[in-house]
């Protein structure tokens, strides 16, 4: 049942200061990022208005007195309880079914009949695995004492391995009856059948309506609470709608979390003289517990808690899943289980490199934001990166615009796929317009329980400071900090097209006259002009043929020019390479 890795140590970076310059001009002060316990357990969940539309939850926009009430309904709709055994895995049970209700409720990709492991999910949150492209090289999280079966966990360290993709994979792929066996580093990626992309961090005491809405999206919401002392949960009390007695559980004073469970439905009129200590007010939750496969009225399967619930922590945690196949890769460099907000900088950047044997498209990215609600973003995607010290140092392909709900992760697709051909950088650039606004950022840490390591090299994290760009690796070394939390999902095209070749300009008084020779299946062209070599190309032309006139220039000014071939495989579109660029000065 136990379910915490508490007081894991602080990471001092309050009281380190870089003093050399980052990138040869400003000093950047570890202070302005900000520190805390990795005990996230700690912090305060930030509540939201109730009325907003979360992401995912628009059609649950009416929230009845009760949902999902008695327990045929949900032998119905949804797989058995299971049973943890003697076993501290509450946490890994209580996020598999979140994906289980999740796929079956939101997706509609699965029955009550499906079955994830529960011990691949534990395994991997506590087994580090390096990822195919080798961006979580260096990072770890290694336990120090006990096992991964007998040292507890959260929703904290499980969504953070999740969100990795390492699983989540079928029952029968690591079976529970084998949890002494070491499983196969093939099982972190090679077998899942499902990926989290969504993670909504609720206040269940400010936000009930909130997390309402989330069950009735998704299936179901986790929760942590006191769950050792039997002097409160021994009750069995006659329920109407379920026509017989039901188990029902209420703490009457604050006590310490040691059990995750799922919240599956609810009734705003169950008695408050139910419970063994009565309640104030009616209104009761209904808990899926992780104790026993017998899915009947009991404390060990389903049963009642309180609204007024003393021992209820605020985290409410929402996993919203898709199937294993939604996007062909993962592009990340935070391989750690714990991170922290980044703050006071207005823009943060991750760049990656194509990797793999194709041309691919990038059809949405990922930020996570866990200590942060309601926050207002731009994205931006340069592809064709030209400076390594500089993410904005291309094309500006995509840019979306969006606000956040709750605090979690978040999946945002492009409106329009970007292609991003092989051997080529791109860059995912995130950009405020609120201070004390940012992404999470990896760290590292340890206790006598756990270690936690996060490295970040050069080239791939980047934060907007003073006027430039900031490279994260210069911090690394000195403060334990890692990568930001940015990923990108691609899919392959499965096809290619030339480069572009003997790119000319002919320069007028304020127009130029760029040409190039034909690439062969392309059906159209695009041009792409900058003010600087290593500037930000934006598009200024899709054209049919092989020129385009390029007008309302200034005159005596210099302009650089790039352009690619495009053609459509399908219903996708693919991009060749930039051409090399091509400078040219108009006539004054």
């Amino acid at each position: 049942m136990k379910n915490r890795m508490k007081k894991l140590i602080p990471v001092m970076l309050a009281a380190i200061v870089f003093a050399g310059n980052l990138a040869g001009t400003t000093q950047v002060q570890a202070s302005e990022i900000e520190s805390r316990t990795l005990d996230i357990y700690d912090a305060e969940v930030p509540a939201v208005e109730e009325n907003i539309s979360s992401d995912g939850m628009r059609g649950a926009a009416q929230v009845p007195s009760a949902y999902h009430n008695t327990t045929a309904e949900l032998h119905a709709l949804y797989p058995a309880t299971r049973s943890q055994g003697n076993y501290n895995t509450c946490w890994a049970f209580s996020g598999v079914g979140l994906a289980e209700f999740d796929l079956i409720t939101d997706d509609k990709v699965a029955d009550k009949s499906i079955d994830l492991s529960e011990l691949q999910a534990a395994y991997f949150t506590y087994h580090s695995v390096d990822d195919a492209f080798g961006g979580m090289l260096a990072d770890d999280v290694s336990l120090l004492s006990g096992n991964y079966m007998s040292s507890g966990g959260n929703m904290y360290y499980l969504s953070r391995a999740l969100m990795q993709w390492k699983g989540l994979v079928r029952e029968s792929d690591a079976p529970y009856t084998n949890v002494t066996r070491t499983i196969s580093d093939s099982l972190a990626y090679q077998k899942d059948v499902a990926h989290l992309q969504n993670v909504y961090l609720m206040n269940i005491h400010k936000n009930p309506s909130s997390v309402k809405k989330a069950i009735i999206a998704h299936g179901a919401a986790s929760i942590g609470f006191k769950a050792v002392d039997k002097n409160v949960y021994d009750q069995m009390a006659y329920y109407g709608p379920e026509g017989g007695m039901v188990a029902t559980y209420r703490c009457d004073k604050k006590a310490t979390v040691d059990h995750q469970a799922i919240v599956v439905g609810w009734d705003d009129n169950f008695p408050a003289s139910a419970f063994k200590y009565p309640a104030k007010k009616n209104g009761a939750w209904l808990v899926r517990n992780s104790w026993s496969d017998l899915s009947d009225n009991s404390y060990y399967s389903y049963f009642w808690m309180s609204y007024e619930d003393a021992s209820l922590e605020d985290a409410a945690w929402v996993f919203d899943f898709e199937p294993g196949d939604n996007y062909d890769y993962n592009y990340q460099y935070d391989g750690a289980v714990y991170a922290y907000k980044v703050k006071s900088y207005p823009k943060e950047a991750n760049v990656f490199w194509v990797k793999g044997s194709a041309n691919q498209q990038l059809r949405a990215v990922s930020i996570s934001m866990m200590q942060d609600a309601n926050v207002p973003y731009t994205i931006k995607i340069y592809t064709n990166i030209a400076s390594a010290k500089k993410p904005t140092s291309g094309i500006l392909a995509a840019k979306v615009t969006g606000k956040t709900s709750y605090a979690g992760v978040y999946t945002i697709p492009l409106k329009k796929a970007v292609s991003i051909p092989k051997g080529t950088k791109y860059a995912v650039v995130v950009e405020f317009n609120k201070k004390n606004k940012g992404v999470d950022m990896e760290c590292s840490g340890k206790n006598q329980h756990l270690s936690i390591t996060a490295f970040s090299d050069y080239g791939q994290s980047f934060v907007y400071s003073n006027g430039s760009w900031r490279d994260l690796a210069d911090l690394s070394e000195y403060t334990g900090i890692g990568n930001l939390c940015i990923k990108a999902y691609t899919d392959k095209t499965g096809t290619s097209i030339g480069k572009v070749k003997s790119v000319r300009a002919k320069a007028g008084k304020t127009s130029m006259r760029i040409s190039w020779s034909k690439v062969a299946s392309a059906k159209t062209y695009e041009v792409y002009r900058a003010t600087s070599e290593k500037g930000t190309y934006k598009k200024v032309a899709i054209v049919k043929g092989k020129h385009y006139t390029d007008k309302k220039l200034s005159k005596g000014k210099t302009y650089y020019y790039k352009v690619r071939a495009c053609k459509t495989n399908g219903k996708k579109s693919v991009a060749g390479a930039l051409s090399d660029v091509k400078k040219a000065t108009t006539k004054r």
